[in-house]
């Protein structure tokens, strides 16, 4: 028996504000010492996205087309996105956040 093939990457397009707010989110994590941590959480969305953006909690979902708005927190990161399956994409559009820094 052959496993069949691996899903299709979903597209996950960010948009210049979400890339503006993460350069400058880094500096903020890396100034109050928890720049790496931030660095992996970014990768790990990314990765998350690609693969099963899903993982977070399901908001609402969207009018205009078949989709669904989710947030996904990924210490010390959080980000809402759209998710629309049939086109098998992702959208960030919502500025991130960045937790507060653990103890």
């Amino acid at each position: 028996m052959s496993a069949g093939a691996p899903p299709e990457p979903y597209r996950v397009v960010y948009s210049g504000r979400v890339r503006q707010r993460l350069r400058a989110l880094a500096d903020v994590a890396s100034d109050r010492g928890d720049g790496e941590a931030f660095i992996a959480a970014v990768r790990e969305f990314d990765r998350r996205l690609l693969l099963y953006p899903q993982f977070g909690e399901q908001l609402t979902d969207l009018r205009h087309e078949p989709g669904q708005m989710w947030v996904g927190s990924v210490r010390p990161l959080t980000m809402r996105y759209a998710v629309f399956d049939e086109r098998r994409m992702v959208v960030v559009a919502a500025i991130p956040v960045l937790m507060p820094r653990a103890k």
